[in-house]
């Protein structure tokens, strides 16, 4: 057998001693803690040391240790065959040893002695060297593996067997430096004990167990029971977190860990109990989003709003958050209405009823297109967050002709186009809006008879305004046209696309836009148009014919489109950003916003704006009414 081979054996078999002993139970490792009383003080534990081991301890402490060297290896020798005979009996003794795991006892037969024995007739003996030197190794394991457990027996016995066998080993002055310390460790781990039966776990910092047991640290970083008592509090501390968790004190459970994290141990529990805890938080979270929501819904706007702080303090998901909250907002905003509630006002001498209303809920949204966006113009940027902080409702759908009818009726209004005597209306013939005489808001966009239920339009800006206010007179409430900002906040309805319904040509019928499929009376097509798309219509259809939005308002971007409160400027450079109209004084043009009937594909985006002259009337704009609340 090869000395490599015996080194191996010998190696595993000392392998097999040092886990025995790692496995080995608290107690049994370290039973001078046993003796210790943690009901009250204990003495200081304090053991003599051996003077020899001072003295190696001693070196291991100069600036410059001195180095032992390991002994030389000398020549083997010639032996007779008498001395051949006792070597082999002396190493079956030692392989015997070695294998029931006799490293020093007893005294008179064990593997460092028949090794020694060899190596005394026979310096040169290479299986002894090798033999010897893995008793060693496993020998200074298992020491510096007692001394991690508080124990120096072992460790001492080492050092008495090198003195014994005159064997000299560079690693013998640390070892004794860690037996010197020894007797100072156990006395700063009394003082723990101490210190943990007087209740001074954390306090004062200087004299609490947390110290003193950082201290036998600070003396041998590799002692366990300094090691185990730091993990023993902060496994106190971390259940305390994890009950505190369970019981939702959550400030008290992020307080423990904080605490725990102080303690410094080496523990995996902690981030165990900050998981968790996480999960406990964010059941705990959910549970306040519920039940935020049911107090919503019951219009408790007091309990709703704690219980949303308290979602918020736990770090729910701030889109989560923002969802409920906006919602909370809406219902303190309302008072008696909720977000996309429809209803209508009845008119103070209980004649009839105003046009049919639903509440938009308050929001922010970004105004404009982006940069990037197909058709975009100029006109429509730069884009920008905008804040709607005012509650309104907004007409379902576009006034009616029969509404405007009845308007007209009532107060003996005269539109811009009666007097002026023309609008522009749409032309079969050339297929283009022109102007024709004796067309106003009783005309449809051809200059025939309107339906009562289309939309009106050859109406104006001034026309509208008219309309809003007799509105206003006859139900006592405050009804005028929406900016500009609302206007595309309730055609978006949260919707961030080109298109309210998305960004690509429509696949569902969705309003009433210029389609491949439409034809006119004469069979006429639009040389612009969304493909593969067909309404029926060639002018407008009658309101609310086809598909509400997110908000549940109908035909904002088709059908006509609309006068808004706003003066026509050519970008949005200094534009509100609360939702407000943007007018100046003596301003001759307004926004018209939303696509037609008659628009382009590029002309109905959400973001699409016009300047049309406020006296303008076209078969193409109408317009609905906002209701502040």
């Amino acid at each position: 057998m090869s000395e490599r081979m015996q080194k191996r054996e010998l190696y595993g078999a000392v392998a097999g001693v040092a886990l025995l002993a790692f496995a080995m139970a608290w107690r049994w490792l370290f039973p001078w803690l046993e003796r210790i009383d943690w009901s009250r003080p204990a003495p200081p534990v304090v053991e003599a040391v051996p003077e020899r081991v001072k003295q190696l301890a001693a070196q291991a402490q100069q600036p410059t240790p001195e180095v032992i060297e390991d002994e030389p290896v000398p020549v083997p020798g010639k032996l007779d065959a008498e001395q051949r005979k006792q070597v082999d009996a002396w190493l079956a003794s030692a392989d015997d040893a070695v294998a029931e795991r006799r490293w020093l006892s007893p005294e008179d037969d064990n593997a460092l002695r028949w090794f020694g024995d060899v190596l005394k007739l026979d310096p040169g003996n290479g299986k002894a060297r090798i033999g010897r030197s893995a008793v060693l190794d496993a020998l200074f394991a298992q020491a510096d593996q007692q001394l991690d457990d508080g124990d120096a027996k072992v460790a001492e016995d080492v050092l008495a067997a090198l003195d014994a066998h005159a064997i000299q080993d560079r690693r013998a002055p640390a070892l004794a430096l860690r037996i010197t310390r020894l007797s100072e460790l156990r006395t700063q781990l009394a003082e723990a004990a101490q210190r943990l039966a007087a209740g001074a776990v954390f306090e004062p910092s200087d004299a609490s167990a947390v110290a003193a047991f950082r201290d036998a640290l600070a003396l041998d970083p590799r002692n366990r029971a300094a090691a185990k008592g730091l993990a023993d509090i902060e496994g106190q501390v971390l259940d305390d977190a994890l009950r505190a968790a369970s019981e939702q004190r959550f400030a008290d459970a992020d307080a423990l860990l904080v605490k725990a994290l102080s303690i410094g141990a080496e523990s995996s529990r902690r981030a165990e109990s900050e998981r968790k805890i996480a999960e406990l938080k964010a059941r705990a979270g959910e549970d306040f989003l519920l039940r935020a929501e049911a107090a919503l819904a019951a219009r408790d706007l007091v309990n709703a709003s704690i219980l949303l702080e308290q979602a918020r303090a736990l770090g729910v998901a701030a889109e989560r958050l923002a969802t409920i909250e906006q919602r909370r907002t809406n219902a303190a905003l309302y008072a008696n209405y909720q977000p996309g509630e429809g209803f209508s006002d009845t008119f103070k001498d209980r004649s009839g009823e105003g046009p049919q209303l639903v509440v938009v809920p308050v929001g922010e949204f970004l105004m404009g297109s982006p940069d990037s966006e197909s058709g975009r113009n100029a006109a429509e940027g730069p884009q920008h967050p905008v804040r709607i902080t005012r509650p309104f409702a907004l007409a379902r759908n576009e006034i009616s002709v029969a509404e405007f009818r009845r308007f007209v009726r009532e107060s003996g209004y005269r539109s811009d186009a009666e007097q002026r005597g023309d609008s522009n209306a749409y032309d079969e013939r050339t297929g283009r809006i022109v102007k024709r005489s004796d067309v106003s808001w009783d005309n449809d966009f051809q200059g025939g008879r309107a339906k009562s239920a289309e939309p009106v339009v050859h109406v104006s800006w001034n026309d509208a305004v008219a309309y809003a206010q007799w509105l206003s007179n006859v139900t006592g409430q405050r009804y005028r046209l929406p900016t500009e900002a609302e206007f595309e906040f309730a055609l978006r309805a949260g919707t961030t696309t080109a298109y309210w319904w998305g960004d690509a040509h429509p696949s569902r019928v969705v309003g009433n836009l210029t389609g491949e499929g439409d034809r006119s009376r004469s069979k006429r097509t639009w040389a612009k148009a969304f493909a593969n798309y067909r309404d029926g219509f060639w002018g407008p259809a009658p309101v609310a014919r086809f598909e509400a939005n997110g908000f549940g308002l109908y035909d904002l971007g088709s059908n006509v489109s609309e006068w808004t409160e706003d003066c026509w400027h050519q970008n949005f450079l200094r534009a509100p950003e609360d939702g407000s109209a943007w007018v100046n004084r003596g301003c001759t043009k307004r926004v018209v916003r939303g696509g037609s009937w008659g628009s382009e594909p590029d002309q109905a985006r959400s973001a699409y704006r016009l300047g049309v002259a406020a006296d303008t009337g076209s078969a193409r704009v109408g317009f609905r009414v906002a209701r502040e609340l």
